[in-house]
């Protein structure tokens, strides 16, 4: 299986971060209303209300958002966290596990997912994180497989 929002298999096309698939993510007792977990991700290079705009955007047009925002840490619910480190990587594994735990479409596609998962993207494209591990590791959190 491989995420993408492109697919025409609708399980990887929910699965993918791109997809509108909203959730509230509890950070340090503060909540945040994310449409799609690119939305979230791309919201955490913002601030104040364009953080809230950017976690409201789902597709590419979230993905554009954070083009060109660069920092080495980002500030979010009175944490400061480091780009890259690994509480960034929890905090984008526990957005995929609330838009599982939230949609039930998506537990659907996931929980019925079998072997191996893909996120293969663009050469010029380099995540911080490998998205396959997470959405493996949340897979096996939630379903045991």
């Amino acid at each position: 299986m491989n995420i993408s929002y492109r697919s025409s298999d609708w399980r990887e096309r929910i699965l993918s971060n791109l997809a509108e698939t909203p959730f509230t993510i509890t950070i340090n007792g503060e909540s945040f209303r994310c449409a799609s977990v690119e939305g979230f991700w791309q919201g955490l290079k913002s601030k104040d209300e364009r953080r809230e705009y950017v976690f409201g955007l789902s597709g590419l047009a979230a993905k554009n958002a954070g083009r060109g925002k660069q920092s080495a840490s980002f500030q979010i619910a009175g944490l400061t966290i480091r780009v890259g480190g690994s509480q960034h990587e929890e905090l984008i594994k526990e957005a995929i596990r609330q838009k599982v735990l939230q949609n039930e479409r998506v537990a659907e596609a996931l929980k019925s997912s079998t072997g191996g998962i893909t996120h293969r993207v663009p050469a010029r494209t380099k995540p911080i994180f490998k998205m396959e591990k997470l959405v493996l590791a949340v897979r096996r959190e939630l379903f045991g497989h």
